[in-house]
């Protein structure tokens, strides 16, 4: 085999460990987001904000609550909610600062 060829061989095996990777991420990310729904899915509203300020605290006393990130995943959903959704998520998330 010449060294170019070689090269090649190389980066294509790369490509596809990387792209085997990926999936794997996704799939891992599905199983977390589907653990998540099936851990919350039946609480109340007053249950879940109890929780989300339960972790919140937590993560603020580990130093790992970062309200930035939050604050741009929730500029994310924004445009795919109604009004009184986006009020009260302004307000949910002024309130964990």
């Amino acid at each position: 085999m010449k060294l170019s060829q070689f090269k090649s061989s190389t980066k294509q095996e790369e490509k596809t460990s990387k792209e085997e990777e990926k999936t794997k991420i996704q799939g891992e990310k599905s199983q977390d987001m589907q653990s998540l729904y099936e851990q919350y899915k039946d609480m109340d509203k007053n249950s879940l904000m109890q929780e989300l300020f339960k972790n919140v605290d937590k993560q603020k006393k580990e130093g790992s609550f970062d309200f930035s990130v939050l604050q741009s995943q929730v500029n994310q959903v924004l445009p795919y909610l109604t009004q009184d959704q986006q009020k009260y998520l302004m307000t949910i998330l002024s309130q964990l600062k």
